[in-house]
């Protein structure tokens, strides 16, 4: 598996009981284009080659499933030219083009995609580019979303994929399972090749890239998805082969922290709180909010976000009322606009700063789940999966069962769930209840952090 999340890109060998038997890790390498910071993907593919080179070695690779975070394209021509740099989604887009294209965007009731800054509307970044340099536009015959850009570089295949697609860019219509009336008026659809699933097989390794890797020409490259919707995938799959089978609600976490609840109707979304629908695997609509939780710990940390977090310290930045309050950055959440702050912090060391920064996350991790009404079992994975302190004050707060899977990152058993999809049901999962920690305390802490809010304005 080749996932390239926003913070790091890893490579994954996981086989088809969903054990990963070796994992390697990259920081996500950048570069900035003319006109706007961008991913630097020759020297992500040439890391990923290297990777391939030593690991063949020892395993006999026969399927590469590419998973990416969304909100991100590529504009090909049509003799396979990468035609520019692919956009960072938190470059900004000139306000004119922005004020011009909001002018044209479907309803959120349509899309069920909520207007977000800079380029996480995807539709966003095609109408700048288009509109910017007609011409250019001109040359454009292919629109590949992340994940099939790598499917494209590593098989030669054109595939689209409707995780990608329905991932907040205003081009999916999630409730008709098609494409947006913006996407086809603007005459895109036609630029975008045929949908494809997750797990299809998209082609053959590139012969020059199998001869480089030793890899075996008939190394299969599947179609590949979406990274929040691999996650999901390491639930829901195991649903669709077992009916009896009811998922959890779902905390997602790394850069992004993403609620989700896939029982949870769709209809009362609210999108001025950054609240909208995915697409999973299956083309079906999945309620969601979320913020940029990694951002901002590592903010409030002052990037030390390695420091261990002794319950002693939270309890005294709870009992002195210290608080982290909402937001620190500018890339939607359900408190779009208003500037972080940090109060009444007495003793600010690096151990005071990481318990206020995990009491932070389990404080908007929970608003984001109330606003999808994610009431039943919760399922935390990824990064704060990994920290036992944060899933305890997150328990705390909530009036569920919280579980973490004990068995691996979700992403990667899900990215495994989609490539063995016609071979192998999904091992069961191994899920570890979490215990509630301060949980008196950390319930009156939301109540008094609720409060500040609702002082500047502000609902919790």
């Amino acid at each position: 598996m080749l996932d390239i999340g926003k913070s790091f890109a890893k490579v994954s060998i996981i086989n088809h009981e969903g054990q990963i038997l070796n994992e390697r890790r990259v920081v996500t390498p950048r570069l900035h284009a003319h006109l706007y910071a961008a991913y630097d993907v020759d020297r992500l593919h040439s890391w990923f080659l290297g990777q391939l080179r030593e690991l063949s070695i020892r395993y006999d690779i026969d399927r590469i499933i590419p998973v990416t975070h969304g909100a991100t394209c590529a504009f090909l021509s049509e003799d396979g030219l990468l035609l520019q740099p692919i956009q960072d989604y938190e470059a900004a887009i000139p306000q004119l083009y922005r004020e011009a294209y909001n002018a044209i965007r479907p309803h959120f009731s349509h899309t069920l995609s909520p207007s977000l800054p800079n380029g996480l509307n995807m539709g966003c970044q095609i109408y700048w580019h288009a509109r910017r340099d007609p011409k250019f536009f001109e040359r454009v015959r292919w629109i590949l979303s992340y994940p099939q850009y790598w499917t494209w570089r590593l098989s030669g295949a054109l595939t689209t994929e409707v995780t990608s697609m329905g991932c907040h860019t205003d081009l999916w219509a999630p409730l008709q399972k098609t494409y947006s009336s913006m996407a086809i008026r603007q005459g895109w659809v036609e630029r975008f090749p045929e949908l494809k699933n997750a797990w299809d097989e998209a082609g053959s390794l590139r012969p020059d890239i199998a001869d480089a890797t030793g890899l075996s020409r008939d190394c299969k490259v599947l179609v590949g998805l979406h990274d929040t919707n691999a996650a999901l995938a390491s639930v829901i799959v195991r649903q669709h082969r077992d009916p009896s089978f009811t998922p959890p609600a779902m905390l997602s976490t790394g850069t992004w922290f993403i609620a989700l609840a896939p029982e949870t109707p769709v209809d009362n979304l609210k999108a001025d709180r950054d609240c909208l629908a995915k697409v999973d695997v299956f083309g079906n609509p999945v309620a969601c909010s979320r913020f940029m939780g990694g951002r901002a710990y590592d903010l409030i940390t002052h990037g030390m976000t390695s420091t261990d977090v002794d319950p002693a310290i939270t309890q005294a930045v709870m009992r002195d009322g210290a608080m982290a309050l909402p937001s620190f950055d500018d890339a939607g959440g359900p408190y779009q606009g208003r500037r972080g702050e940090i109060r009444g912090l007495k003793v600010d060391t690096p151990a005071h700063r990481a318990a206020l920064g995990q009491l932070y996350l389990a404080m908007v991790s929970d608003t984001c789940l109330n606003l999808i009404h994610a009431d039943g079992p919760l399922l935390i994975e990824g990064v704060a999966a990994r920290h036992p302190h944060l899933c305890a004050l997150i328990a705390s707060v909530r009036n569920t069962p919280v579980y973490v899977n004990d068995t691996s990152n979700g992403v990667t058993l899900g990215a495994g769930a989609i490539a063995y999809y016609h071979e192998a049901t999904p091992p069961a999962p191994n899920y570890r209840r979490i215990d509630p920690l301060l949980k008196d305390e950390v319930v009156q802490y939301r109540s008094i952090w609720s409060q500040a809010l609702l002082e500047t304005g502000q609902a919790a």
